[in-house]
C-alpha cells in the first residue's frame, strides 16, 4: 500500500520552538524541571520528557521552591506567572509567539474599552490564558455554536489559533450587523491555515485518511474533520497500535496528516505500520 505524508504532518516551528526549550533547560538546571500544564497536547511527547526527568503540574501552588518552570506552548494564566514570580521561580516562558499575540490583543483592546469575543474552546488552555489578560468580561463563541446576545457597543473579535477561518468570518459577519463598532483582529496562525489547506488537497488524492495526534489536540480534531468531509474514510489516531487493517480495504493510496504536537516518530511508526499492510 502506498503511504502519502502531508507535506505540513508534524511539529509546527512554534512547538518545535517550545520542544527544544525544554530539553535545553533539562540538560542544564541544576534544579528539578517542570513544565505548567502538558507542554504540549501530545501523551507520547509528554511520557517521553517525564523519562527524562521533567515533570509536569497544573498549578504554581504544586511547585516545590527551587524548581524551574517551563511554560508550556499553549501559554499560562496571567495569574499563575505573577505567582511564580511572587515565589521568586525560575520561569522559562515556552508560549509561542502566535499565542503570545491574542494574549496582548486581548489586553490592549480591553483596556480601550472594547468587549472581547473569541472563537474558541472555552475549555482550551490557550483560550483560557487570553481571558486572563482581558481587562473585562469576555464571551467566548463555540465554533458552530450560536452567538449570545453582547450588551456592549465596541466589540472586538479575535480567534483560538487553530480556529477555522470560516468560523471567524462567520462570527465577525454577524456581530457586524449587531454593534455599532467591531473589530476583527485575526489571530489564526499562519500554520494552521496552511496545514489545513494541504490536509484538503490531501484528502482529494487518496482512498482514506489517517490523521495522526493526540485526542486531546484542538488542531489534530479540527484536521480530522476537514479530511472527513472531503474522505469519508477518515480516521483519526494516536499510535499506529490503532489502526484497524480493515479500515483500509480496497484502499490503494493511504494520505497521513498530523497536528502541530506530534512528534515525527510517531508519524513514522504510523506510516511505517501502514506501507507493512497487505
Amino acid at each position: 500500500m502506498d503511504v502519502k505524508i502531508a507535506r505540513t504532518a508534524g511539529f509546527c516551528w512554534g512547538v518545535r520552538r517550545t520542544v527544544d526549550k525544554v530539553l535545553d533547560v533539562a540538560q542544564r538546571a541544576g534544579s528539578p524541571v517542570v513544565t505548567l500544564g502538558p507542554i504540549i497536547h501530545n501523551p507520547q511527547a509528554v511520557a517521553r520528557f517525564q523519562e527524562q526527568g521533567v515533570g509536569t503540574v497544573s498549578a504554581i501552588g504544586e511547585v516545590p521552591d527551587g524548581t524551574t518552570v517551563v511554560v508550556r506552548t499553549h501559554g499560562a494564566l496571567r495569574q499563575e506567572l505573577e505567582r511564580a514570580k511572587e515565589r521568586g521561580l525560575e520561569v522559562v516562558d515556552g508560549t509561542c509567539p502566535y499565542v503570545k499575540y491574542p494574549q496582548v490583543i486581548a489586553q490592549r483592546l480591553s483596556e480601550e474599552g472594547y468587549h472581547i469575543v473569541i472563537v474558541g474552546d472555552a475549555n482550551h488552555a490557550e483560550i483560557k490564558g487570553v481571558v486572563s489578560y482581558s481587562r473585562t468580561p469576555c464571551t467566548i463563541v463555540k465554533p458552530g455554536a450560536a452567538i449570545p446576545e453582547i450588551d456592549a457597543k465596541k466589540v472586538a473579535v479575535i480567534a483560538q489559533t487553530t480556529c477555522i477561518g470560516a468560523e471567524f468570518e462567520r462570527v465577525v459577519g454577524a456581530l457586524a450587523l449587531r454593534h455599532k463598532e467591531v473589530r476583527a483582529v485575526n489571530t489564526i496562525c499562519n500554520d494552521t491555515d496552511e496545514r489545513q489547506t494541504d490536509a484538503r488537497g490531501l484528502a482529494r488524492e487518496v482512498d482514506a485518511v489517517v490523521v495522526v495526534g493526540g485526542k486531546n489536540s484542538a488542531n489534530t480534531r479540527h484536521l480530522a474533520e476537514i479530511c472527513r468531509e472531503i474522505q469519508p474514510r477518515t480516521w483519526h489516531v494516536e499510535t499506529e497500535a490503532e489502526l484497524d487493517p480493515r479500515w483500509f480495504e480496497g484502499c490503494r493510496v493511504v494520505g497521513v496528516s498530523a497536528g502541530a504536537s506530534t512528534p515525527d516518530w510517531v508519524i513514522e511508526g504510523v506510516a511505517a505500520r501502514l506501507r507493512a499492510l497487505p
